[in-house]
């Protein structure tokens, strides 16, 4: 599957294979393998934490529930996880925004123009009825290029694991 084609479906199911928003990090680490431990939100508390698999940046709950999913498009290579295997396939990126906004119809994937709130050098789209926003860059390039893909949830109802859980590999939880 090429990127333009992963993200495609990214943009019509809201799920880059398994990682999706409200997906659990253990099933998904289940299936995939550990992800990549990128750091935490904050600097005084471990939850929400941020993790990836490649190019897909996944920031996690405390209840280890998927909440937003980022896909960085902006380097040379995109590298997105296989949806069985868990090995992160390389793609080439550059991505513009005519093949973008062609692979989503081609899926069937509607999308909108993202008109409020865009700073200069920047224009986006968003997708329905999933609601993951492409953001491409306007500046210093003839045609937009892809910066980002992502989707996020706004709440959840957070449930963290028990105390005497056994440990899943991702850290203690941390009391209100």
């Amino acid at each position: 599957m090429t990127a333009l084609a992963a993200l495609a479906t990214f943009g019509s199911t809201g799920a880059v294979g398994p990682l999706r928003c409200h997906a659990s990090l253990t099933d998904v680490a289940a299936k995939l393998g550990p992800p990549w431990d990128i750091g935490r939100v904050s600097k005084r508390r471990r939850w929400p934490h941020l993790f990836s698999y490649g190019d897909a940046d996944l920031c996690v709950c405390r209840c280890r529930l998927i909440t937003s999913i980022c896909v960085q498009t902006w380097r040379d290579t995109i590298g997105l996880p296989h949806p069985r295997s868990g090995a992160i396939n390389s793609h080439p990126a550059h991505l513009t925004h005519r093949q973008t906004t062609s692979a989503l119809e081609a899926a069937g994937c509607r999308w909108q123009p993202v008109t409020l709130g865009q700073p200069s050098g920047q224009t986006a789209l968003r997708t329905e009825p999933t609601g993951v926003t492409f953001t491409f860059r306007t500046e210093g390039t003839p045609e937009p290029l892809l910066e980002s893909a992502g989707i996020w949830t706004g709440t959840h109802r957070c449930v963290p694991p028990a105390p005497d859980a056994p440990d899943d590999g991702f850290g203690v939880t941390e009391p209100h």
